[in-house]
């Protein structure tokens, strides 16, 4: 009696498969069963890295989450469909010697059917069956176009962010390092930290609003870190809307825009408990580069009014296992630093 019943259960996994599938990669955001993978993997990718000190170890988040993903949905849609042509004895037979499949066979059965081989050494008797069998191998074809949707806007949005990373790295890094070189060293001047930003930060932010899970993603080197370059974007930004007296930049307050989507998206996926606000920062090489700054007084009350957005780039970098220290950094990193 319990076996007939087996049906059930199978058909809530598929279904979840498949609704995982379309709010994963189609409805811009993270199914259940994508965030029930994504969030022990990286905990504990996490965890190791900070237990090792080898902050490398967060590189490897990308292909873990990818390939526990893929494995879950596929696991899932292979077990719900064997639950489902198990339930019903004699279902399935041997195509020589036509006796009842037996749950070895029958998860070996959906296991090459759901891959579209479409092998003969088991058969379906009855017409029900071989409908749900032609059924079965048309869910594994969805299975494989979004598993192919899923996998290639994240190889693309890595290239996105990676862009991003590696611009910011050199024009800078740190937040202040950012403000000094575009003054002194870009032709551009502070514009380009602005303006010259803006199609960037939009594929950015737009990338990670239809795919949250990116925030999940690290890289190897400092020069690609996001997590990095992102937060010293964002600080250093806020120091130029704090604290210069004259109008600021053009575009300023569209890039703070977006920087501040970034770290809200983030908020969501990380939900980060009370991340701390970051100190405000010493303004002297500033001052002593030639730009005429408001008093600290004044800076730091500007401050106060966006705490949130820096509690949230300083939980970003935190993510990533970098010191707001190398955040706002002043001048670039020893080379041969970790």
């Amino acid at each position: 009696m319990l076996r007939q019943l087996l049906w059930i259960p199978g058909t809530l996994m598929v279904l979840a498969v498949l609704g995982d599938l379309i709010v994963t990669c189609l409805q811009s955001g993270e199914g259940r069963i994508s965030r029930a993978v994504h969030r022990p993997l990286y905990a504990s990718l996490t965890a190791a890295a900070r237990l090792s000190g080898r902050r490398a170890l967060m590189s490897w988040s990308t292909p873990l989450l990818i390939m526990g993903t893929l494995a879950a949905w596929t696991l899932l849609c292979w077990l719900g469909w064997t639950l489902i042509f198990w339930s019903q004895p004699g279902s399935l037979l041997g195509s020589d010697s036509g006796t009842p499949a037996n749950f070895a066979a029958t998860l070996y059965f959906v296991g090459y059917t759901i891959s579209t081989l479409g092998l003969g050494e088991i058969t379906a008797p009855l017409p029900f069956w071989r409908l749900l069998t032609a059924v079965a191998s048309i869910n594994g074809f969805f299975l494989l176009t979004f598993a192919i949707t899923f996998v290639v806007p994240i190889a693309q949005a890595r290239g996105d962010r990676r862009r991003l990373a590696l611009h910011l790295h050199r024009a800078g890094p740190g937040a202040q390092a950012l403000i000094l070189n575009a003054h002194t060293d870009h032709d551009r001047g502070l514009l380009s930290l602005t303006t010259d930003l803006h199609d960037m930060l939009n594929d950015v932010d737009a990338a990670h609003l239809n795919s949250p899970y990116l925030h999940r993603f690290h890289d190897h080197d400092r020069q690609d870190a996001l997590d990095l370059h992102l937060p010293a974007l964002g600080e250093a930004l806020l120091i130029l809307q704090g604290t210069l007296t004259g109008p600021p930049p053009q575009g300023l307050s569209r890039a703070l825009s977006s920087i501040d989507s970034l770290t809200r998206t983030f908020e969501r996926v990380h939900h980060a408990r009370d991340p701390q606000t970051p100190p405000p920062p010493d303004l002297t090489r500033l001052r002593d580069a030639g730009l005429i700054l408001k008093p600290d007084a004044d800076f730091h009350e500007y401050l106060h009014t966006h705490a949130a957005l820096r509690r949230r780039l300083h939980a970003m970098a935190q993510a990533g296992q970098w010191r707001w220290d190398q955040v706002a950094a002043q001048q670039p990193p020893d080379p041969d630093a970790a």
